[in-house]
């Protein structure tokens, strides 16, 4: 009657999750001298039927009927469920990744198909853990993959054990495990272990005094990190509060102990001592667990500095108990937390370059322990950024300052304060309005050489136009005399008057005018060609009517004279005309005495 003698308390869960259909299953028979636990995850897509409990169902009954603990009997388990998966498939497959438990309240032996698992925790810590029959898993043992990333890898799902196997491969089928009082027995389905790490579920369990405690206590984890998509999940827990003790061992203990009570004493002196040790480790372990929850905590609020702190208390527990795989974990953990620090000192100190380099290399850091840290090294990159902006900003505004390009580098310190503001950067805030302050007052000075400058020049623009004006009135006047001298048939005259305005409009730049006087300036030179060509000709007729009269010859000699003044009166030559009619009177009155 083991199960009388013993004290095994058994309790679990099984939901959909965010699915419609809960396709796990989980069921335990305890018997006097066995039990049996099994748990299947249903990996078809049959609606109708399903696999997970037709394997479960299908161990249990075995078991039942055939109540053992050798590893042989529960490999035939497994053949047993796989042939009735196999046989109760119609429309698909029937699949199920299963695994089992038996005991004898005294040690335990479990047995895996598929990626379900088994855990035992023993003294705060996982001391059995089943592995994944899977391709991940494969890639792990080569240390291709690390462990930790096991639960996100992509090909965590692609098995190449379950049940429904047309040949089934061999399940793993585990040596045989002593109990102890106070360990713990889980099975768990994907929905659990994708979602919740190992040391969750330590903690979890270090802090639960009962199998439906530590259950709720699960869920609860499982669902407070609100997920768009959880898998069914099912975790079943043992406690073993108490293991069987076989009476006949009693009789043999006292024989033992007549003859080796000395040595009984001692060892009982060192069992009380490790008693000590042993829960001075176990209260060690849960202060190494508060430790780093709390160190958790700080780094999500952002007190990385007292996160350190924690994380190092932790370490030291870990390392002082050789606890290996929590020494390596805390030692990330206070790598990360020592970057950031270092990396929180150079934004301080305001080298922005070198503190974004250590933000990044404790980002890729805090990805291989849970992204703890994430959020607040997200915010830091941000700042570290915004604050190279800031000084990349000031930088173009000096040097745009100092080109005398006043409107550009009164931009890029505008964009240095506002972002400077935006980001709480107080001395840049300072800074930049110190450069727009003296930017200002140089721009007032600058501004005032300009309007200085620009009324030098509309008063030179008002002297110039008033010159132009008396320029263009004496302009006027000429052009007025040369119009007189030219009706006066003073051609010469004409062109000085004509030729000294449109120097005049020259230099005013009246085009125009200055157009129009050409013309008349070349119409003055063709009159002063075409008179001197006339004059000559009337010239030489008083010069042949002298001769005329000369020779006596009268009449061909007032002839003559009669020609040269019609010329020197048409061409206006008025001293000529008269000196010429002078001589025409002369003949006249000599023809009349004879």
């Amino acid at each position: 009657m083991r199960k009388l003698n013993s004290d095994f308390k058994t309790n679990f869960i099984s939901e959909a999750g965010t699915l419609l259909q809960n396709k796990d299953y989980f069921a335990f028979v305890e018997l006097d001298n066995y039990a049996c636990y099994v748990i299947a995850d249903g990996i078809d897509d049959d609606l109708e039927l399903e696999s997970a409990k037709i394997a479960v169902e299908s161990i249990i009954r075995n078991f039942t009927e055939k109540p053992t603990i050798r590893r042989r009997d529960i490999t035939n388990f497994f053949k047993q469920a796989n042939d009735e998966l196999i046989s109760q498939s119609n429309n698909v497959r029937l699949k199920a990744s299963v695994t089992v438990v038996i005991t004898d309240y005294t040690k335990l032996v479990y047995g895996v198909a598929g990626n379900s698992r088994f855990y035992l925790y023993r003294d705060g810590v996982i001391r059995y853990k089943s592995e994944d029959q899977s391709l991940t898993q494969m890639l792990t043992a080569k240390e291709d993959i690390p462990l930790d990333k096991i639960a996100k890898h992509n090909e965590r799902n692609n098995l190449y054990c379950y049940l429904g196997q047309e040949k089934l491969y061999s399940p793993y089928i585990s040596k045989k495990i002593k109990l102890i009082n106070g360990d713990i027995i889980s099975l768990s389905t994907r929905g659990i272990w994708e979602n919740i790490d190992e040391q969750e579920l330590v903690d979890a369990a270090s802090e639960s005094k009962d199998p439906k405690e530590l259950a709720d206590n699960v869920e609860d984890m499982l669902l407070s990190k609100q997920l768009e998509h959880i898998e069914n999940y099912t975790i079943s827990l043992t406690f073993v509060d108490k293991v069987f003790i076989n009476p006949k061992d009693k009789k043999r203990l006292k024989k033992i102990l007549m003859v080796a009570i000395p040595i009984i004493i001692i060892l009982i002196v060192i069992g009380v001592m490790l008693g000590i040790s042993r829960n001075k480790k176990i209260d060690s372990i849960s202060e190494m667990n508060a430790h780093k929850s709390s160190g958790i905590q700080y780094t999500t609020y952002g007190n990385i500095k007292k996160a350190n702190e924690e994380y190092k208390a932790a370490f030291d527990i870990a390392n002082k108990y050789k606890l290996k795989p929590e020494k390596d974990t805390l030692d990330k953990y206070c790598k990360l937390t020592e970057t950031i620090m270092d990396a929180d000192d150079k934004l301080k100190s305001s080298k922005y370059d070198e503190a974004l380099d250590k933000y990044m290399i404790a980002l890729g850091q805090s990805h291989d322990i849970d992204n703890s840290g994430t959020k607040y090294i997200l915010e830091k990159i941000g700042i570290a950024r915004n604050s190279i902006k800031v000084t990349d900003f000031l930088t173009l505004g000096d040097k745009n300052a100092d080109l005398g390009n006043i409107k550009d580098a009164e931009s890029y310190y505008k964009q240095a304060k506002d972002l400077a503001i935006d980001n709480d950067m107080k001395d840049e805030k300072k800074e930049a309005m110190d450069k727009l302050d003296k930017l200002y007052a140089k721009k007032a000075v600058v501004q005032d050489k300009a309007a200085v400058a620009q009324a030098a020049t509309q008063k030179k623009d008002d002297d110039q136009k008033k010159d132009d004006a008396t320029t263009e009135t004496k302009a006027i006047e000429n052009i007025k005399n040369g119009d007189l001298s030219y009706s006066t048939g003073d051609y010469v005259s004409a062109k000085m008057y004509y030729v000294m305005a449109k120097e005049m409009y020259d230099q005013i730049k009246g085009v125009s005018y200055s157009k129009e006087l050409a013309q008349k300036i070349y119409l003055m030179d063709q009159k002063i060609t075409e008179l001197a060509t006339q004059r000559a000709k009337a010239d030489k007729y008083v010069k042949d009517g002298d001769q005329k009269y000369i020779s006596g010859d009268l009449s061909a000699a007032k002839v003559l004279y009669i020609l040269a003044k019609n010329i020197y009166d048409k061409e206006g030559i008025e001293a000529e005309a008269k000196s010429v009619q002078a001589k025409i009177t002369i003949i006249d009155t000599a023809k009349t005495s004879k």
